[in-house]
């Protein structure tokens, strides 16, 4: 018979058994939660703080979030925060919502869960000796970025052209700018047609994708955004005018390539 020996340190954190004997999470998501219940409050509990004191990657541990969501043991609870991104919330339970929820209280050798999701009580931890229970059961967290959310539930808040970009590859899904770009095609659709915005914009970034994001003359793009912008400001009107035309060869419009200022577009920022 194999005998266990556990070497206890001053360090440790007090919590329910109830997760770690739940047949229906897997390992992963057992020591994923039993991790963020050891943490403080103030911790970085967003996706690129998890991945930084892991070995998983960002969709790795997403998947396990998915896993604790569904689960009933963590709930993200959305805002849009004042700046125009979105706000985030975390609610990591020891129990899941599911038990609390019964009319009767469950007691796990002794200790006992009462009221419902909203009013429980939930252990805490401090790093540096933590001997006793803090009275409170949920552990909220803000966070104001949007990468928590899965790839198909962050494409659902973007503009439609801004998804035409991603999917042609001008952009990455996990682009912290994206919302930039929503904004911008709003502010463009208030004087243009969507379909002439549409095509410049699908002309432009087609060209820069095929160039492996190199410009007319050959420069790296440098900040994509200020770049698209610059280009469809620059010429949708004389575009729409017939006034100027796309060369295929070229992979630009012509006579207008001197005119691009190219330490504008690498400094731009769109004003909030």
């Amino acid at each position: 018979m194999a005998v266990f020996k556990i070497e206890k340190q001053k360090n440790y954190t007090v919590m329910s058994n109830y997760h770690l004997q739940d047949k229906n999470l897997s390992y992963k998501a057992k020591g994923l939660l039993s991790f963020m219940l050891s943490l403080p409050e103030d911790w970085d509990y967003s996706l690129k703080g998890l991945v930084s004191v892991s070995k998983e990657n960002i969709k790795a541990i997403r998947t396990i979030l998915n896993e604790l969501k569904e689960a009933g043991y963590l709930e993200i609870i959305q805002t849009r925060g004042e700046n125009g991104y979105y706000k985030y919330e975390y609610i990591i339970r020891e129990i899941p919502v599911k038990e609390m929820n019964k009319d009767n209280p469950y007691t796990q050798k002794g200790y006992a869960v009462e009221g419902d999701a909203e009013k429980d009580t939930q252990i805490n931890t401090n790093k540096q000796n933590t001997k006793e229970q803090i009275d409170k059961i949920d552990k909220t967290i803000n966070e104001e970025i949007y990468t928590e959310l899965s790839d198909e539930e962050r494409m659902k808040k973007h503009h439609s052209i801004t998804k035409d970009l991603v999917k042609r590859k001008y952009l990455e899904i996990d682009d912290v700018e994206l919302y930039k770009y929503d904004k911008l095609f709003k502010q463009l659709l208030k004087q243009y047609d969507f379909t002439d915005i549409m095509t410049i914009t699908h002309y432009i970034t087609s060209s820069v994708v095929k160039r492996h994001f190199l410009d007319e003359d050959d420069n790296k793009i440098s900040n994509k955004f200020g770049y698209l912008k610059k280009s469809i400001t620059n010429n949708i009107d004389r575009f729409n005018n017939n006034e100027i035309e796309w060369d295929e060869e070229l992979g630009w419009f012509k006579e207008t390539v001197s005119e691009y200022d190219r330490d504008f577009y690498d400094d731009y920022e769109l004003p909030y």
